[in-house]
Formats: structure tokens, sequence, C-alpha cells
């Protein structure tokens, strides 16, 4: 189970990290998601509304799933290696 957490947390991190890449800058005119395509699906406002939600989501996801790991990893008694030494 703590394995597949931790493949589910590198994912959600990955996307976390294109989420945010995709968002628009500060003073920037075209993020990455439009490319300078004329007739874009979404408008400038719904994009930065979607890509908001979608980075908000990711975040507590991210945070949350990482606690939960803490948590597990210091309950489940495992050891460290340099416990020995």
């Amino acid at each position: 189970m703590l394995n597949s957490l931790m493949i589910l947390h590198a994912i959600i991190s990955v996307l976390l990290i294109i989420a945010v890449l995709l968002q628009f800058g500060k003073g920037a005119e075209a993020g990455l998601l439009s490319g300078g395509a004329g007739d874009s699906v979404f408008t400038g406002g719904q994009q930065g509304n979607i890509l908001s939600k979608i980075t908000v989501f990711l975040s507590i996801a991210f945070m949350g799933l990482a606690i939960w790991l803490a948590r597990l990893q210091t309950t489940s008694g495992a050891k460290s290696l340099l416990d020995k030494e």
C-alpha cells in the first residue's frame, strides 16, 4: 500500500508541475497552452479559472498525501539504516 501511495504521490507532483507551467505568468501574453493559436477553445478568463482550480485541487491532494505518507511511515515502525551504526 505504501508503494502505491508513493507512486500516486509522484504522479500528482508531476501533474502539479505541469499545471503550474501551463498557467499564465504575470505580464505574460500567452501561456504554454495557447501558444499563439488564435482560435483557442478557452478564453483567457476561462483558461485561468480552469487551470487555477486544477492547481488548487492538485496542491491540496499533494499536501494531504504527503502528510498521510509521513504518518504511515512513522507509525509503521520502520527503522533507519543509520540505527545500526
